[in-house]
C-alpha cells in the first residue's frame, strides 16, 4: 500500500531504489533474483541499484545475498534528532505511564501523512506487536493517530483524507471517511481516543493528543491485548492516566 502526500513529479529510478530498500527492510537478507522479482525489475537493474547502495554503505553483500546497512542506524539517529524535545519532556512520564500501568505505552507522532513510533516502553506486563520505533502506520488505525486527526483543522483533515485510501488492518478498521469523521468528533470533545482491534484483531489501545498553542506535537498511547482491555480499566482507568500524563508532558514542553 503507497501513502502520498507529495504533489511534485515522481522520479522512476528514486522509487525503484526505495522499493528495493523496503524490500530489504521486509527480509533479513534476499538474494538479487528474488529482490529484482518482487520489485518488478530486470536482474541487471536490481544489481545497479544494489552496487550503488553499497557503495554509500546502505547495503551489504553477505554470502547468502544482501542485507541493510547500518548506515540506515546512523541517517535514523540523524532523523530521530528533529524529535529531541519531544523525546526529553517525555521520556519520564512514559516511564512513570508504564511503571502505572504495566503496559506498553508508545509516543506517536505525524510525518508526511502518517503515523510514526518515535519511541514505546514495555511494561512487565507489555506485550510485543508488529510495531517498533520507526514504524510507518496510517493514521486512521491506531488510537494516537486519531488523536492527531482529532486535533487538526478541517481543511488539514480534509486535505489528508483526500490523498489517502482507508485500508483496513482488520474487520474492525474504520474505512468510510464519514464514520471517521464522526469518531473524531467525539475524540475532539473527550480528548481520548480508542482503538478497538482497528490496527490488530487482538489489541486494544488508548491514545490522546500533546497540544500546545502552536498545535500538535504527537500523541501518547496506551496498549494491550484485547481480552485484558476491557470494562473501566480499558474506558475509565487507563484513559484517566493517560490524560494525567499528556498533561504533564504538555506543560514540560510549554516552559522547557
Amino acid at each position: 500500500m503507497t501513502y502520498r502526500s507529495g504533489n511534485g513529479r515522481r522520479i522512476k529510478a528514486t522509487e525503484t531504489t526505495f522499493a528495493i530498500v523496503e524490500t530489504l527492510a521486509e527480509h533479513e537478507c534476499a538474494r538479487l533474483s528474488d529482490i529484482a522479482d518482487e520489485v518488478g525489475i530486470a536482474n541487471s537493474t536490481a544489481s545497479e541499484h544494489l552496487s550503488t547502495l553499497q557503495d554509500h554503505g546502505y547495503v551489504v553483500e553477505e554470502e547468502n545475498g544482501y542485507r541493510l546497512g547500518l548506515r540506515f542506524m546512523d541517517t535514523g539517529t540523524q532523523a530521530k534528532r528533529y524529535y529531541d524535545g519531544l523525546l526529553t519532556a517525555s521520556k519520564p512520564v512514559l516511564e512513570q505511564l508504564v511503571n502505572d500501568t504495566g503496559e506498553t505505552v508508545n509516543l506517536v507522532t505525524r510525518e508526511n501523512d502518517m503515523a510514526v513510533y518515535v519511541d514505546r516502553l514495555f511494561g512487565n506486563r507489555g506485550v510485543p506487536t508488529d510495531s517498533w520505533v520507526g514504524k510507518r502506520r496510517p493514521l486512521h488505525m491506531l488510537s494516537a493517530g486519531k488523536a492527531i486527526l482529532a486535533q487538526l483543522p478541517e481543511d488539514e483533515l480534509d486535505d489528508i483524507l483526500d490523498r489517502q485510501e482507508l485500508a483496513a488492518a482488520s474487520d474492525h478498521t474504520i474505512t468510510a471517511r464519514d464514520d471517521l469523521k464522526q469518531e473524531l468528533e467525539t475524540i475532539r470533545e473527550e480528548g481520548i481516543s480508542f482503538n478497538d482491534r482497528e490496527s490488530h484483531k487482538q489489541i486494544r489501545a488508548v491514545g490522546t493528543a500533546i497540544v500546545l498553542e502552536d498545535g500538535v506535537h504527537g500523541a501518547v498511547s496506551v496498549a494491550g491485548p484485547a481480552k485484558r482491555f476491557t470494562g473501566s480499566y480499558y474506558r475509565e482507568e487507563i484513559p484517566n492516566l493517560l490524560l494525567g500524563a499528556v498533561n504533564e508532558i504538555e506543560l514540560k514542553l510549554t516552559y522547557q
